[in-house]
């Protein structure tokens, strides 16, 4: 199963259908206009986009890091990133995405606001 990101950034034309890309994602059933935001995988940079489709390989889903992001498209994957980077710079004030994502994250799973 994939891992996502609890608070997970939903592009405009990828928000109304969020629930069914994931549960389809889940399944290894993405439909092939759909892109995802991982943290970058290398370790080295901050995130990586990738299309619906490499998801829906079996040997690529096994080493997927935790998406943070569905866009509906390339273009409103862009935006995304774009949209967090930003959020990132306002709230740490600096760009250190992965870290920041992360430690919201495990403040999520310890019920702290």
């Amino acid at each position: 199963m994939l891992s996502w990101y609890g608070q997970l950034y939903t592009g405009e034309g990828a928000a109304k259908y969020a629930r069914r890309i994931r549960r389809r994602a889940d399944a290894g059933k993405t439909d092939v206009g759909h892109w995802f935001i991982t943290l970058a995988s290398n370790g080295s940079d901050e995130l990586d986009l990738l299309p619906g489709w490499l998801l829906s390989q079996k040997n690529f889903r096994a080493r997927v890091p935790m998406i943070v992001g569905i866009a509906a498209d390339r273009r409103e994957a862009l935006d995304l990133v774009v949209r967090i980077a930003d959020e990132c710079y306002r709230a740490t004030g600096d760009a250190n995405i992965r870290e920041w994502l992360l430690s919201r994250e495990r403040k999520k799973q310890a019920g702290v606001r």
